[in-house]
């Protein structure tokens, strides 16, 4: 068996860009198999998650600027087969389904007032609103099990 201090190190760094410029999602496990996932955009400063860590959760490097196989198998290796991994799951669909849904509200939202448009814009506002509670419910438990530590 070996030591804490004979393990060997299991923290991945990847670098990312966006159009806020560069940022670094680090991941690691940690006691009880549970993993830290952290980013330095501000997103994940102010909200406690953000869309780089969803992004890579579900193993998409797209963002990543130093494109290292190795890092990736070992970001996988940390991360793949969590719960916190299932919740982002959850969370990229939810995220895709309020996109769509809010798209579709701009886009198909009639003028006027008479009934047949009010009653369209009731239905894609109902769409919208599901969509939001989805949402809301998938970032909150996603929040959650990453405040917790256990992840």
């Amino acid at each position: 068996m070996l030591t804490r201090s004979e393990l060997p190190e299991n923290r991945v760094a990847l670098p990312v860009a966006d159009t806020a410029g560069q940022h670094l999602v680090t991941a690691e496990r940690v006691r009880g198999g549970h993993i830290r996932i952290q980013c330095t955009c501000a997103a994940h400063m102010s909200e406690g998650w953000c869309r780089h860590q969803i992004e890579l959760l579900c193993l998409r490097y797209d963002a990543v600027t130093e494109r290292d196989s190795e890092a990736e198998f070992h970001f996988e290796d940390v991360v793949m087969g969590t719960p916190l991994a299932d919740i982002a799951d959850e969370v990229d669909l939810a995220l895709a389904d309020y996109d769509a849904a809010l798209k579709a509200f701009e886009a198909r939202r009639p003028a006027g007032l008479d009934a047949g448009r009010l009653r369209q814009v009731a239905d894609l506002a109902t769409d919208l609103a599901q969509a939001a509670n989805h949402l809301d419910g998938a970032l909150a438990r996603f929040k959650k099990r990453l405040a917790s530590g256990r992840v």
